[in-house]
């Protein structure tokens, strides 16, 4: 009887399913997606399945009240897939502990996300195999798509997910491609990728300069005056300096956290907007008191650009935290082979040659603000910028300008060996 009424129940299922089956077609073939990331001990595996395609394999109804899903199946659901999610390496299996379960809603289509802790134990910790049939087993049109996510022995952190292949009916083993283990491999990447982001990141760099080209000048009747002595710029250069530092780490820590969340658009326009302003500031005085003030606020929205780079997904809370740190210092350390490359023909100009200090920086201001309008244009869909687009990658930009500043002050130096080392008037 109870063999009956289980039949029936897979029928009525297998109608209703084929009956919706029309409404489906209009749509994309809803997939699962699984996430692999390393840990110290194994792997962290989180799948994602749709509750519409779920059902099948599972044999009960799961899309109609996803709400009530894992009150009502959550323990068999656990157990189903601890019967078809597995790994294996060099002959020895890894033990799979009991997912840890919620459904999710994206974009209207609910799905299951499990997420499994993966433990090698005795078994090669860098050649699993993965082992994953579920609904596949039962469904023969699904697709399975794997991403390595991170990989923190490896160093792959904080790069886009790595597509290692798919599963289907009849295909339910993939090996895991991963990189031999480096000593501190993950924290490595991340400085470099740190380092990177800055010095391929044009608008984050003339933003620099901006910064540092006021730097060494003090302000007087809202014009820049006189230069100040290098031991006094450089004491300024690194208040300045410092709270552009604080400020961007904050949001960082904060936006890779999760805790604040602005979309990439307005963050990128905002960033623009800051360097028109750095910009207008170099040109006349506009926070002469408060530059510091300035540099922290600023800093506050570069940081939520920066924060776009590096996202916590996947990783355990140790390895976020140095991930956080790894990638601050690899910021850091840019900012700081900016200000080496800068800061010193910028005083050596101004000591030697006044006049044309001002006119070194009224032209790099007029620059920065311009090419800040055109970026503000382009990210909020006013102007396209087409050929000229090139102008926000690489860094070519900044790196011709650091050129002709050095050119620049060399030529001081040729021209006027008595005025060196004399302080002059910048009045403008």
């Amino acid at each position: 009887m109870m063999a009956w009424l289980r039949f029936l129940g897979t029928a009525l299922l297998a109608c209703r399913l084929l009956l919706a089956a029309p409404a489906a077609v209009a749509h994309p073939m809803p997939e699962s997606l699984v996430w692999l990331d390393t840990t110290p001990g194994g792997m962290r595996l989180t799948a994602q399945l749709p509750l519409n395609r779920l059902e099948f394999a599972f044999g009960k109804p799961l899309s109609e009240r996803p709400a009530e899903v894992l009150a009502r199946h959550g323990d068999r659901l656990a157990a189903y897939l601890l019967q078809h999610v597995g790994v294996r390496g060099a002959g020895a299996s890894w033990q799979v502990l009991r997912p840890a379960l919620r459904v999710v809603d994206l974009n209207g289509a609910p799905e299951l996300e499990a997420v499994f802790d993966l433990r090698a134990g005795s078994a090669d910790a860098r050649a699993p195999e993965l082992v994953y049939d579920a609904i596949t087993h039962e469904v023969r049109t699904h697709r399975v798509q794997v991403f390595l996510r991170n990989d923190w022995q490896g160093g792959r952190v904080g790069e886009a997910p790595l597509l290692v292949g798919e599963l289907s009916h009849g295909h339910n083993t993939l090996f895991v491609p991963l990189d031999r283990e480096r000593a501190a491999g993950g924290f490595t990447s991340l400085f470099e990728g740190g380092m990177l982001h800055i010095a391929e990141g044009t608008d984050h760099l003339l933003f620099l300069l901006m910064l540092l080209l006021v730097a060494p000048l003090t302000a007087q009747a809202r014009r820049w005056q006189a230069l100040r002595t290098p031991r006094a710029a450089l004491a300024h250069t690194a208040l300045v300096i410092s709270a552009f530092t604080a400020g961007h780490t904050v949001t960082l820590v904060l936006g890779s956290l999760g805790l604040v969340r602005v979309p990439a658009g307005p963050v990128e326009i905002a960033v623009a907007l800051t360097i028109a302003v750095a910009g207008i500031h170099a040109w006349r005085p506009l926070f002469a008191r408060a530059e510091a003030w300035m540099a922290l606020g600023f800093g506050l929205v570069h940081g939520l650009a920066f924060s776009a780079s590096l996202s916590g997904a996947g990783l355990t809370p140790w390895q976020h935290a140095q991930a956080l740190l790894a990638f601050n210092l690899g910021i850091e350390a840019m900012q700081l082979l900016v200000l080496c490359a800068v800061l010193p023909p910028l005083l050596m100009i101004g000591a030697a040659r006044p006049a044309w200090h001002a006119h070194v920086r009224r032209t790099l201001a007029a620059v920065a603000t311009l090419m800040a309008g055109a970026w503000v244009a382009q990210r909020s869909g006013l102007a396209d910028l087409g050929d000229a687009a090139w102008l926000g990658d690489g860094g070519a930009v900044p790196a011709v300008l650091v050129c002709l500043l050095w050119l620049g002050a060399l030529l001081c130096l040729a021209t006027t060996p008595r005025a060196h080392g004399r302080r002059g008037s910048l009045r403008a």
